[in-house]
């Protein structure tokens, strides 16, 4: 037995076998960077309708106290969500429906968060958006918490999205990527001073 050509199948062997790794550590991290570029496009939509309803709380109201609901999930407020369409002043809500979960992923955590309100000009509806977790929390004009609906005049929200469909870690284990995201809004319509 020739101990140059042992070496060689030895020495090609290691050889392949990093190759193929390497092969597979790149088309993880691709699933991953993929999952993760449309789990950030999904929030990224949920935040602009989001932003705009929540910076007009109270927008046209003529009233400090905009808000029929504000609980840990839930907040129904008064608002005239856009400037073009025909309902003027109207309630809005956004709300997390553990009861309706999302059944078109393979993510268990996946529930609707649904906003309901004017969806355009001529249409009042409901839009439903896939997430993991959604918080809110209420702050009066001094940063103190506050479940009283007359002070409330900052509101956090805190929202986690996870994606539809998992990508392998190993062959046992699968990871949903996530994006998070949290802001506190001061809404002007309703810090104006009375």
């Amino acid at each position: 037995m020739n101990v140059g050509i042992v070496t060689t199948f030895l020495v090609g062997g290691i050889f392949l076998i990093s190759i193929l790794s390497f092969n597979q550590q790149v088309l993880l991290t691709t699933q991953e960077l993929t999952l993760n570029s449309i789990n950030q496009n999904n929030i990224n939509d949920i935040v602009t309708v989001m932003t705009n309803d929540f910076n007009r709380i109270g927008f046209n109201t003529g009233s400090s106290d905009p808000f029929s609901r504000i609980d840990d999930d839930d907040i129904i407020f008064q608002s005239d969500a856009h400037d073009t369409d025909n309902f003027g002043v109207t309630n809005v809500r956004w709300y997390l429906d553990t009861s309706d979960p999302v059944t078109t992923t393979s993510n268990p955590n996946d529930y609707y968060l649904k906003r309901v309100g004017p969806t355009s000009a001529n249409s009042y509806g409901t839009i439903k958006f896939p997430a993991t977790f959604f918080q809110l929390k209420y702050y009066t004009g001094n940063g103190t918490e506050t479940s009283n609906p007359e002070f409330v005049r900052q509101v956090e929200v805190q929202l986690i999205v996870e994606t539809g469909e998992p990508y392998s870690v190993s062959s046992s284990v699968k990871e949903y990527p996530k994006s998070v995201w949290k802001r506190i809004f001061v809404p002007n319509n309703i810090n104006l001073p009375f």
